[in-house]
C-alpha cells in the first residue's frame, strides 16, 4: 500500500520536469515557447531555467535553452546499470557489423520506446535519421519492428492504453493505422516470434525485431535491425536476416537469465 508520504508531490519539482521534458521534445527552445508548451507563465519558466542553468542541467545559447551536459553522466550511469543493456550490447554490435545494418536494443517506458543501445555497421544506410531520434523517447511504436515486437507481448489492456494515449498516426502509405488490423498483426507476431517493418516509418527502409522475454514470459524489450528495402531482398529478409535477429534475442534472454542468477 502506498503511504501518504509516497503519494505527496512537490508542485515546483513537477514544473521543473515539465520544462525539461518540453526541452527534450522540442530541442532548443525560448522561454516563450516553453511557456506555451507547459502552460506556465514566462516568469515561472525563467526562474526554473535559471536554477537549472546554474546547476548545469540546461544551457543557454542565443536566447534558446537546451539540455545541459550535466545529464550525460546520469544517463550513462542509468544505462550501464540496466541489466538489459549489459546483456544485449554485444549482440547489437554483432548484428550491426555482420550485416552492415543499424541495430537497436529497445525497451518500453510509459508507452514509449527508449533506445538503450544503437550501433551502425560501417556501410549502414540511414544513420542520420536514427541519430536524430536516438535521444528522444518514441511516442509511436506501432510502426517499428522493435515497437511491434514489444506491443505483441504486453497485456492487451496495456497495449490498448498505449494506443488510446498516442494514437496510430500514419508515417507512410504502409503504416498500420487501424486498431483491429494492428491487433491481427500482433497475434501473427506472437505466432512467428518476430516482427517486421515494411517501410512503415520511412520509405525504402525495412526492419526486423524480436522480443526479449524473461523466464516468466514477461516482455523486457526487443532487439532489431534495419536496412534498405532495395538491398534486403525477400528471400534473404525472410531467412538469413530474420534468423539472425531471433537468435540474437534468444542470446540476450540467456544473458539476462545468467546475470540474474549471478546477482
Amino acid at each position: 500500500m502506498e503511504s501518504d508520504t509516497e503519494g505527496r508531490r512537490i508542485k515546483s519539482v513537477d514544473r521543473t520536469f515539465d520544462i525539461l521534458r518540453e526541452i527534450g521534445e522540442r530541442g532548443a527552445s525560448t522561454v516563450s515557447a516553453l511557456s506555451d508548451g507547459t502552460g506556465l507563465s514566462p516568469g515561472t519558466v525563467h526562474t526554473h531555467l535559471a536554477t537549472l542553468r546554474s546547476n548545469g542541467f540546461v544551457r543557454k545559447t542565443d536566447g534558446e535553452y537546451t539540455l545541459g551536459s550535466e545529464f550525460i553522466p546520469f544517463g550513462e550511469l542509468v544505462r550501464r546499470k540496466c541489466p538489459l543493456y549489459r546483456a544485449g550490447h554485444d549482440e547489437v554490435a554483432d548484428l550491426a557489423h555482420e550485416y552492415d545494418a543499424i541495430a537497436h536494443l529497445v525497451t518500453e517506458y510509459r508507452g514509449k520506446t527508449l533506445i538503450l543501445d544503437e550501433i551502425s555497421g560501417e556501410e549502414a544506410v540511414g544513420t542520420e535519421v536514427h541519430t536524430a531520434k536516438r535521444g528522444r523517447p518514441q511516442n509511436h511504436i506501432h510502426c517499428t519492428a522493435a515497437g511491434k515486437a514489444i506491443l505483441a507481448y504486453l497485456p492487451e489492456e496495456r497495449t490498448r492504453e498505449i494506443i488510446e494515449r498516442h494514437g496510430l498516426p500514419s508515417y507512410t502509405s504502409h503504416t498500420i493505422t487501424d486498431e483491429d488490423e494492428l491487433f491481427e498483426e500482433l497475434a501473427e507476431i506472437r505466432e512467428r516470434e518476430y516482427a517486421v517493418n515494411h517501410e512503415e516509418v520511412l520509405h525504402g527502409n525495412r526492419g526486423i525485431g524480436a522480443p526479449i522475454l524473461d523466464d516468466a514470459g514477461t516482455i523486457l524489450g526487443s532487439i532489431s535491425m534495419s536496412g534498405p528495402a532495395s538491398k534486403w531482398r525477400d528471400e534473404q529478409f525472410q531467412d538469413e536476416l530474420v534468423d539472425a535477429v531471433v537468435r540474437a534475442a534468444n542470446s540476450v534472454e540467456i544473458n539476462v537469465h545468467t546475470e540474474n542468477q549471478i546477482e
